[in-house]
């Protein structure tokens, strides 16, 4: 609430009887004019006569009934001469129409911090605002190609899916008319064996059985013979089962892996410069010939980018999703035809918004293309050993946080180009950074391959293998491994050859001497044709037999 004089008119009484306009002081008054008298006698002395003043623009005092000419400043009122003679002795006063004009220049100055304070807000909401745009944009962007990736691999599961139901049928359809072309020979076999029974019965049941008999003996046994009568062995009309859903997952998984590429390294949209362009899969940056508002493969150049702290706002670069304080570390980067590069690893605290010089001082260990020449960025940089009219077209970076060194790599031949050596205490980051406008700055992919049983994962680029370390036996590769492809290449196939050696001494074991076996069979299943003199000594054998055995009884 305003301070009040106890001494302000009230709005029923004037000497005019009109009414009467109540002055509302101001709250605080800092910085007032430079004229404030030292006492209420200079004050009384400038006060300008009372009967001069124009009746309706002065205030007036209920208890003197005089008009208010003066403001104190220990109470921030007005006041009339006699109360600043009376109840205000001793206090700071001066002229109401000063007061007036100073307690103006003082508002009038607020609310400019106040305007000022306002433009702030306004342009955070602005921000805010963008931000909240760019990520409803980006968020659509993103669903989008995940939905695309996610369509591929489902397209991938239908057609593995459909491709093995197609083997699975086509193996029932195999077996099952295997089984209809052994069931028709095998029931043409039965009706004929049921002609032959019911012939050997009719003699059997014919009631001579002298030379009759004796001379339809040869016919009939001829005729019930049949040669090659036998069913043969028992079939295997099942399906394999195995085949079909052992490791099912596993299988499907290792055929998904050809369609499913992997870049160690993934960029960070939140981190690019404003002219800097991004591939859909993050792995690949190139340079726009005009400001960016927006990745092309983002925004459709729609809107501009945010105001991010992690963005970098004065450089053309970008910098990796994950950071590494620990381990070895391994990527390559496809540079092409691309004449302006820098390449290498960033601190975290490397800054965002001002103008630095790439060195490691400033958190910056990197190679660069400029000019022509090829330089390390150290202070100051050196020109790297490297013939520049050999063009080279890929660097491997390799970054060992345990030793604490940081290589680059012509990864077209193998040959090391730098080394820088550093503590790297804290978290760093793949940097990438290019002014020219067009080309693209590509991190390959790679292939990894697990080894079943074993704790060491083999990583295969396109052109190149690399051993990781091993969890169990740390170590690096060393400068002849990093350039002994062939060794790795060696152990690769040699473990192969071992696999598919143990596979084929268990096969072998599994079912030894496989041809001698059906050669056995053969001969087993082989049947010697009929002879009637055998036959004739065999019933006459077990006749023989049977009346011993009836004699004996």
């Amino acid at each position: 609430m305003p301070v009040m004089c106890r001494h302000m008119p009230s709005t029923d009484r004037r000497r005019s009887g009109k009414g009467v306009r109540v002055l509302q002081p101001a709250r605080t008054i800092s910085g007032l004019h430079p004229r404030i008298p030292g006492t209420i006698k200079d004050t009384l002395e400038e006060a300008p006569d009372v009967d001069a003043l124009p009746f309706d623009s002065t205030e007036w005092c209920e208890e003197h009934e005089e008009y208010l000419s003066m403001f104190c400043l220990d109470d921030l009122e007005p006041l009339c001469e006699q109360c600043a003679a009376d109840s205000h002795a001793g206090h700071k006063v001066y002229l109401l129409t000063e007061a007036a004009v100073d307690c103006k220049e003082e508002l009038k100055n607020f609310l400019s911090g106040l305007n000022m304070k306002m433009e702030r807000f306004k342009q955070v909401r602005q921000a805010c605002q963008l931000t909240s745009k760019y990520n409803q944009a980006e968020a659509q962007l993103t669903e989008e190609l995940m939905m695309k990736e996610f369509e591929k691999l489902c397209k991938f599961l239908r057609e593995e899916e459909a491709s093995r139901l197609l083997a699975l049928r086509e193996e029932k359809e195999q077996k099952m008319s295997k089984a209809e072309e052994r069931i028709g020979r095998v029931n043409q076999m039965i009706t004929s064996l049921e002609g032959k029974i019911q012939l050997v019965e009719g003699e059997l049941d014919a009631d001579g059985d002298g030379a009759d008999f004796l001379q339809l003996y040869q016919d009939t046994m001829s005729s019930a013979w049949i040669s090659q009568m036998e069913p043969g062995e028992r079939p295997r009309p099942l399906i394999d089962v195995a085949k079909h859903l052992g490791n099912l997952n596993y299988a499907v998984w290792e055929k998904m892996k050809r369609i499913s590429p992997y870049t160690p390294v993934v960029l960070d949209p939140r981190t690019a410069g404003q002219s800097v362009r991004l591939s859909p899969g993050l792995n690949s940056v190139r340079i726009a010939s005009r400001p960016s508002q927006g990745s092309e493969q983002e925004m459709g150049g729609a809107l501009s980018l945010p105001d991010n702290p992690e963005r970098f706002h004065h450089r053309s670069c970008i910098l990796g999703r994950e950071g590494f304080n620990s381990g070895v570390h391994c990527w390559e980067i496809k540079v092409g035809d691309i004449d302006n590069w820098t390449l290498g690893v960033a601190a975290q605290s490397l800054s965002r918004g001002a103008e630095i010089e790439a060195c490691p001082e400033a958190g910056l260990w990197c190679i660069s293309l400029r000019d022509g020449e090829y330089r390390a960025l150290t202070t100051p940089s050196q020109i790297l050993n490297f013939d520049s009219s050999d063009h080279l077209s890929r660097v491997q970076v390799k970054l060992d946080c345990d030793e604490g060194t940081l290589e680059f790599i012509n990864a077209d031949i193998g040959a090391l180009l730098f080394r820088f050596r550093h503590c790297f205490a804290e978290m760093t980051y793949p940097y990438f950074e290019s002014v020219s406008v067009g080309g693209n700055l590509a991190v390959l992919e790679q292939r990894v391959d697990i080894s079943m049983g074993s704790e060491q994962t083999v990583i295969l680029g396109k052109d190149q293998e690399m051993k990781a370390q091993s969890p169990t036996e740390k170590g690096t590769i060393t400068d002849s491994q990093s350039n002994g492809k062939a060794g790795i290449e060696h152990l690769i196939e040699e473990r192969k050859e071992k696999a598919v050696c143990s596979v084929i001494n268990k096969n072998e074991a599994q079912f030894p001497e496989k041809d001698n076996n059906t050669a056995a069979v053969k001969k087993k299943t082989r049947k010697a044709k009929f002879n009637v003199t055998y036959h004739v000594s065999l019933n006459r054998a077990l006749n023989n037999i049977n009346n011993e055995s009836g004699s004996h009884k």
